[in-house]
């Protein structure tokens, strides 16, 4: 039975997320790649977890050994892999065309989830993660370009959208052995902070953000608002909501993307973001109605 506090959890987690713009072109404008970006994110956002399980109850530190394979996964897969190819996407194609096989996400957790746990494929399922699809298409201006996609630029954006997806599957498994949201996402962070550090220059990337104090604190802030608050509530939800529909509210996040970029950088609402951003939250409104229902 879905819980309306875990949906509300994922429309804050999808918000949160959706500020990501502001802080990556922020740290752009100082010189910070991207995967400089995703190491020093990783580095504040494992250390804030850690003081807050510290301060909350350092029991939540102990996991068995025999499951270190699945946090592993979690960091490596969900973080490390995924930022790399949405990265990768973003250089190969346009950012939209990044953003649109960044959401086939909620696609293959319903088809891993169907598998590994036996959950339904409802019609009121996927035709909600089909409107949402349709509408982050609208939302990122898909429909209105006219562009070649690469085979090697669809390999790595449905490989961003797997990735992405993976964190709803790792983390339910998490869940059925009894760890708690605090101990998920501070060994994913861990795990991903040691990943990282082949790809990320460590050396270098703690150099640049030196010579310009005020990336610190723009890393930082990022590490606060855009990834320990909306993970915390994210992988919250997944206690009590199925991962596909997690999903597929969390498209609300190109939504948020795109009203801070009218709002804050200027950019042009067009009559397709708002086609898309209505597809969105109706999309939303038809897993309510559903949860609604069910209650």
């Amino acid at each position: 039975m879905k819980s309306k506090k875990s949906v509300l959890l994922v429309l804050i987690a999808a918000t949160f997320w959706g500020t990501a713009g502001i802080f990556v072109r922020s740290l752009t404008a100082f010189g910070i790649e991207a995967m400089q970006t995703v190491f020093g994110r990783a580095v504040f956002s494992a250390l804030i977890f850690a003081v807050i399980i510290l301060l909350k109850d350092p029991s939540l530190f102990k996991i068995k050994l025999r499951d270190i394979w699945a946090f592993f996964c979690l960091g490596f897969f969900s973080i490390v892999m995924f930022n790399y190819c949405y990265y990768k996407t973003m250089s190969l194609s346009s950012l939209s065309t990044a953003a649109v096989l960044l959401y086939t996400a909620p696609f293959f957790v319903i088809i891993i989830s169907a598998v590994l746990f036996k959950d339904k494929i409802t019609f009121k399922k996927a035709f909600a993660c089909i409107t949402a699809f349709i509408g982050c298409c609208f939302v990122s201006g898909a429909f209105s370009q006219r562009q070649t996609i690469s085979a090697e630029c669809i390999f790595f954006g449905l490989m961003t959208g797997f990735g992405y997806g993976l964190y709803t599957i790792f983390s339910n498994i998490l869940f059925k052995r009894k760890y708690q949201t605090l101990t998920i996402n501070f060994y994913a962070f861990l795990f991903a902070l040691i990943m990282s550090l082949p790809f990320s220059k460590p050396v270098e990337t703690i150099k640049n953000l030196s010579d310009r104090p005020i990336s610190i604190l723009i890393v930082f802030l990022m590490a606060v608002i855009n990834t320990v608050i909306p993970y915390i509530c994210y992988t919250a939800a997944l206690k009590k909501l199925d991962g596909p529909i997690a999903l597929i509210i969390a498209t609300l996040e190109p939504v948020v993307a795109t009203l801070i970029g009218f709002l804050v950088f200027k950019e042009a609402l067009t009559v397709h973001s708002a086609i898309g951003i209505i597809l969105v939250l109706g999309s939303v409104v038809i897993l309510h109605k559903g949860e609604r229902n069910a209650t």
